[in-house]
């Protein structure tokens, strides 16, 4: 079983489908090749004019500029960023005008690709970093996704890592398991790669969020079902009263956990060139994984430690094993 989550992203070249690094990491737009190419030129998408002396427009699109400026000016994100702080909060004498968020279930807008931009006043940003790991913590594989986080990359991604049969997995837990298996289905994928080695299952948090009326994720997208369909997901265990109880099987939060874990270094990484960042989040995750497989072994020492004592204080109980021979009264006489 291993589950899959996205995480943090960095910048790279705004050009139409370049990923390279970026020629200046501070304010660039443009990797190497396409600043040479492109340079002296106006940033509007359709406009090959020359530009305006310390601007990245040409005489006809300094508005475009000037409002880009104004939109990405150290005041606009201070402005943005106490909108976000207070957003919940509403007096009594005000009508509430937001509507409900909408649910991860019902949200589309990662599935696509985005529309082309209209400039390319400032650089782009990779969608996200996607990670795969298991259960316990330890991190599979990880890589970047340019556009969009659609079922169809996240598709391909496992594809790549898993190719054969052998290694494919029994689950995969994702949080929108459902998308993805219904995408396998369309594109024929499900039935030729998928369909006898592997399950999509929802992870146990994201699965509250999504619709009761869909049969699909109901069915076979469940993260623990009780009745009895996957029983390698769910298990009993037993209170302190000694009641038994059905628990899941497995931890299904674990990229959750890893991606708050790299939280920390977010201001760190979306400042880094590709290079920088691919390296940085490499051994960030490297020295991750090495502390979990630590942290296994003193818990297997710990347990084995423990069993070593019950076993012998069960011998003690049995009470002392006599290893020396009696002699017969027959014998003495005979001798």
């Amino acid at each position: 079983m291993w589950t899959i989550r996205k995480c943090q992203n960095t910048n790279h070249c705004a050009y139409d489908n370049c990923t390279e690094e970026l020629q200046n990491a501070c304010g660039g737009a443009f990797c190497t090749e396409h600043e040479i190419a492109y340079g002296t030129k106006c940033c509007i998408r359709t406009c090959h004019n020359e530009r305006v002396a310390r601007t990245l427009a040409c005489a006809g699109h300094q508005g475009a500029w000037k409002k880009y400026k104004q939109d990405h000016s150290h005041a606009a994100y201070s402005g943005v960023r106490r909108l976000l702080q207070r957003i919940e909060e509403n007096l009594p004498w005000q009508q509430r005008t937001t509507q409900p968020a909408a649910r991860a279930h019902d949200n589309h807008e990662d599935d696509d690709d985005p529309p082309p931009r209209a400039h390319f006043f400032g650089s782009s940003k990779f969608y996200c970093v996607e990670t795969v790991c298991a259960p316990c913590g330890v991190v599979i594989a990880w890589t970047k996704f340019n556009k969009s986080e659609s079922p169809t990359h996240i598709l391909n991604f496992l594809q790549s890592i898993f190719p054969t049969r052998e290694s494919r997995l029994s689950y995969v837990c994702i949080d929108k398991a459902c998308r993805v298996l219904r995408t396998a289905i369309a594109n024929g994928t499900w039935r030729t790669v998928w369909r006898d080695t592997t399950r999509f299952i929802v992870d146990a948090y994201h699965y509250r969020n999504h619709r009761l009326t869909d049969f699909l994720c109901r069915k076979w997208c469940n993260p623990a079902p009780l009745n009895g369909s996957a029983p390698n997901l769910v298990r009993i265990a037993y209170d302190k009263n000694g009641r038994p109880y059905l628990q899941r099987a497995y931890n299904t939060q674990a990229c959750e956990q890893l991606n708050a874990w790299l939280g920390g270094f977010e201001s760190i990484l979306k400042q880094m060139k590709i290079g920088n960042f691919d390296w940085f989040l490499h051994a960030m995750l490297f020295y991750h994984t090495q502390q979990v497989i630590a942290k296994q072994r003193n818990q297997e020492k710990v347990e084995q430690i423990q069993q070593d004592e019950e076993e012998e204080d069960e011998e003690e109980e049995k009470g002392p094993v006599r290893h020396w021979h009696t002699v017969d009264e027959n014998d003495e006489d005979d001798d």
